[in-house]
């Protein structure tokens, strides 16, 4: 593990502590149960991903009435590209915030039990953008937008499966106005976890669309993730 020795400690922990300014860590997983011989988004809907195109307030409902009034806290980009959040009911009313991206969805507070009973999907202009599965208390998405005046570096991935398969897997951006996914790495196991480390980090520019993707010589159940450090670029 790398040292930063202005503070002489872990560089991500000096990072998460707020010791260097204009730097951020982020961390995303997630996770697909039937994965096919398909390119699929590592995320609980299946498929690929689908990105909203106009920024529209975000919708939560549960499969379960036993989910209704629950606090659901969303994560994501406003209507500028900016770093966003906000707190609402589930089976309740619309946010306050209109979101670009939604990439991240966490139960705060469960109406029944301690977790939730039902499939919570958000929803932003009737697309579902981050979804909770039954029993997870949090979304399972492998999914990222860097916000406006920032940059990633990609630190690492990783990939894993729950058989022996043949698994094909791909982290990829797609940059600001652009149209196209652009694959950035690689990777090809048979039913081996695996993980890349960058000591050389891939640079990933403002507004981009960031997802591992996988596909499977037969149906599998795949989990993937990565982590990014963010750094504030300050205008002059």
């Amino acid at each position: 593990m790398s040292i930063n020795h202005l503070t002489q400690m872990p560089l991500g922990l000096a990072i998460q502590r707020g010791n260097i300014p204009n730097f951020s860590g982020v961390q995303k997983f997630g996770y697909n149960t039937a994965v096919g011989t398909v390119f699929e988004t590592i995320w609980e809907n299946g498929s690929l991903y689908a990105y909203p195109i106009t920024p529209t307030t975000a919708v939560a409902t549960s499969t379960s009435t036993d989910d209704n009034d629950s606090l659901l806290h969303i994560y994501g980009l406003d209507s500028n590209w900016d770093l966003a959040d906000e707190v609402i009911t589930v089976g309740g009313s619309a946010s306050t915030t209109s979101f670009i991206r939604v990439f991240r969805s966490v139960l705060e507070n469960a109406n029944t039990g301690v977790v939730n009973v039902g499939k919570i999907t958000t929803t932003v202009n009737s697309l579902p953008v981050s979804i909770v599965d039954v029993g997870y208390g949090q979304s399972l998405q492998a999914v990222y937008s860097i916000p406006r005046n920032y940059r990633g570096f990609l630190m690492s991935i990783d990939v894993g499966t729950s058989k022996q398969k043949e698994v094909e897997a791909k982290f990829m951006q797609r940059p600001l106005n652009g149209n196209t996914f652009q694959t950035k790495s690689l990777i090809t196991s048979f039913g081996t976890p695996f993980r890349k480390d960058y000591l050389v980090p891939e640079i990933l520019s403002e507004q981009s669309d960031l997802e591992i993707r996988a596909k499977a010589d037969a149906t599998t159940s795949i989990s993937a993730g990565f982590q990014l450090i963010l750094e504030k670029v300050v205008q002059s």
